[in-house]
């Protein structure tokens, strides 16, 4: 395969293209650098740049599964819906259950901060949800990442406030607001070509899901600081939805699928929570250990048995589809 410095310095071309899987890359590599050659022979830096980030970023999907050939891409694109809509759900719970909370904060004050953190999280989540219903995956990308900023600012103030670091403080913070981070990282994750058209299935997906997503957060709460919820609890919320991602292994899409939904919303209250009655980490190892062994035991013998021992996504199966 040879690398032409038209249009992009040869390092930076032969860097993209070490991202493709040694297969795809070995068959397709001089149909690659051609195709690339022309489509920059007069473009200007600012499009050989994004020519070579488009390239990239194909080719790092390709190795992690993460296109429309891959199990882990089908599962993102089939999911989406469902993330979408437990996000918008979780964003709404607040505003819906606590309203009189919403209105003695503007009341209380009157600064512009205050407005901001108050009223973004329901509008966004709103937005979140027309677009998610109306199929506008664009647009729910976007709000996403926009729900995921704003919950980092509100995480990152949590470490920088006191003068030492208050674990308990930042855990309680970050059950609440990385679950947007997750979620806007599994929606811009799933392949842009398979996430569904708005039709009847999908919008009931999608609003199943924000009932879904809000009962969740309810049933967490995240503003009492008694944890109604106990420890096991916590741990079913997150076992059962690993679980069900581990049918994926079998080719069982949808539930794999709804398993990954649901653990968008549960993974960080539950493994803050268990940290949390555990009494720190020390005290937790003992019962962890055991149960993620006894986990991947489960994961590698249904990998076994619905695949027949043959290679993961990025392994030489999935180049062999890519190739095809």
């Amino acid at each position: 395969m040879t690398t032409p410095t038209i249009g992009a310095p040869a390092g930076v071309l032969r860097a993209a293209l070490q991202l493709y899987p040694s297969r795809y890359r070995r068959e397709r590599g001089d149909e690659m650098t051609a195709v690339f050659a022309d489509a920059t022979a007069e473009a200007d830096r600012a499009a050989v740049a994004r020519e070579v980030f488009d390239l990239a970023a194909y080719g790092l999907r390709l190795r992690l599964g993460l296109t429309g050939s891959g199990m882990l891409g089908r599962v993102l694109a089939l999911a989406a819906p469902m993330v979408a809509g437990a996000l918008a759900g979780s964003g709404l719970v607040p505003w819906v259950t606590d309203p009189d909370g919403a209105s003695f904060r503007l009341t209380w004050d009157h600064s512009y901060t205050t407005w901001a953190t108050t009223l973004a999280p329901p509008v966004t989540a709103l937005l979140l949800a027309i677009a998610s219903v109306l199929g506008r995956w664009t647009a729910v990308r976007v709000i996403a990442s926009v729900q995921a900023v704003l919950g980092l600012g509100v995480l990152a103030q949590a470490f920088t406030g006191p003068s030492f670091i208050d674990l308990w403080w930042a855990g309680y913070v970050g059950m609440a607001t990385m679950p947007a981070a997750l979620a806007a990282a599994l929606l811009l994750a799933a392949p842009t070509e398979l996430l569904p058209r708005a039709n009847w299935r999908t919008r009931g997906m999608v609003l199943a899901s924000i009932a879904g997503g809000a009962g969740l957060v309810w049933l967490q709460r995240w503003d009492d600081t008694t944890f109604p919820l106990d420890a096991q609890w916590f741990a079913l919320l997150l076992i059962v939805p690993v679980l069900l991602t581990f049918t994926a292994l079998r080719g069982k899409e949808l539930p794999a699928a709804l398993g990954v939904a649901v653990l968008s919303l549960t993974t960080f209250a539950s493994l803050f929570n268990i940290w949390r009655e555990a009494h720190g980490i020390s005290q937790l190892l003992p019962v962890a250990v055991p149960a993620i062994g006894l986990m991947v035991i489960v994961a590698v013998a249904m990998h076994r048995i619905g695949r027949g021992g043959t290679g993961g996504p990025g392994g030489d199966a999935e180049e062999e589809r890519a190739v095809a």
